[in-house]
C-alpha cells in the first residue's frame, strides 16, 4: 500500500503468472485481505497450475534496472539482501520456515529506500537522460525477447529419423562431443554462423547453452540451430550464458562428424 512502493515495484500474482485457460478456480490471487490463504486450497484442488506461495515473485521492470542488475548491484552489494533466480524483469525471493517477521520488515524497508532513491535520482535527471531511462523502462516492460521454440534433433542423432515423433538421443550428442575433432566454433558476430545456416546446412550444436536468467537450456547437444534461437540469443542482455564463449562462439558439430554419425 505504500505510494513509492506501489509505484516502483509489484508483487505477481497467480493471475499475472499463469494465463486463465490454466486456472480453473479463477482465482487471482492467492492472499486476500480479508479471508487470508484460504483460497489456495480451491486452486491447488482444481487447478491446472499452481504456484508455490512461499515464493515471491517480485516486478521491477519499472525501476528502469534489469533483474540481474538489481540483484547483484542493489539488493546484494548496497543491502546485504541474498537472492537467488532473476528473470530480465524481475526478482524472486524464497521464504521459509525460518523468515522472520524482523527480516521482512528490513526487505520492505531497502524497497522503500530503492524506491526513494530512483525518485532523487529521476528528479536529478535533465531531458536527455530521462529518455534514456524511459526508453530502458519500455524495454524491460514491452521488448523481451520472444522465447524460441525447440527447433528439432538432428537425424544423426533421432533413433528414427522417418519416424513420426521427434525424440532425440542428447547423450549420444553430448559424449560425441568430448571428441575435440568432432566440433568446430561458429562466431555470431563475424557473420560466420548466418553465412553457414544460410548455406542451407544443419547447423547443430554440441553443448548445453543456458543463458542466466532464465536458467534453462536454449540449445541442447544434438539440436539443430535456427534462426529464432539465434534471434534470442542476440536479444538477450544478461551477463552469464552457461556453454557459449564470445571470443569462439557457439560451439557445434562438424559437418563430416554428423555425416559419419548418420551412417
Amino acid at each position: 500500500t505504500h505510494p513509492l512502493l506501489s509505484k516502483h515495484f509489484k508483487i505477481l500474482t497467480v493471475g499475472d503468472m499463469i494465463p486463465a485457460a490454466h486456472r480453473q478456480s479463477g482465482i487471482e490471487s492467492y492472499y486476500d485481505p480479508e479471508t487470508g490463504w484460504n483460497n489456495i486450497w480451491e486452486a491447488w484442488d482444481g487447478d491446472e497450475f499452481c504456484l508455490d506461495a512461499t515464493r515471491i515473485t517480485l516486478y521491477v521492470g519499472d525501476t528502469g534496472l534489469d533483474g540481474d542488475t538489481f540483484k547483484n548491484e542493489v539488493l546484494m552489494d548496497k543491502y546485504g539482501i541474498q537472492i537467488n533466480k532473476t528473470s530480465r524483469n524481475t526478482v524472486l525471493f524464497m521464504t521459509n520456515i525460518g523468515t522472520t517477521r524482523s527480516s521482512v520488515a528490513y526487505l520492505i524497508e531497502v524497497l522503500v529506500k530503492i524506491a526513494r532513491e530512483l525518485e532523487d535520482r529521476v528528479e536529478d535527471m535533465n531531458m536527455p537522460e530521462r529518455k534514456v531511462h524511459e526508453r530502458r523502462i519500455n524495454s524491460l516492460k514491452n521488448e523481451l525477447p520472444p522465447l524460441p521454440d525447440f527447433s528439432r534433433f538432428h537425424d544423426a542423432f533421432r533413433p528414427d529419423p522417418k519416424g513420426t515423433t521427434a525424440e532425440g538421443i542428447t547423450r549420444t550428442a553430448f559424449f560425441m562431443a568430448y571428441d575435440e575433432a568432432n566440433c568446430d566454433y561458429l562466431s555470431l558476430d563475424d557473420g560466420g554462423l548466418d553465412a553457414a545456416m544460410k548455406s542451407g546446412r544443419d547447423v547443430v550444436s554440441a553443448s548445453f547453452i543456458i543463458p542466466y536468467p532464465p536458467g534453462f537450456p536454449i540449445l541442447v547437444p544434438g539440436q539443430v540451430i535456427s534462426d529464432e534461437i539465434i534471434e534470442f540469443l542476440r536479444k538477450l542482455d544478461v551477463k552469464e550464458i552457461h556453454g557459449y564463449r564470445p571470443d569462439l562462439g557457439l560451439r557445434v558439430f562438424t559437418e563430416a562428424a554428423l555425416a559419419a554419425q548418420a551412417k
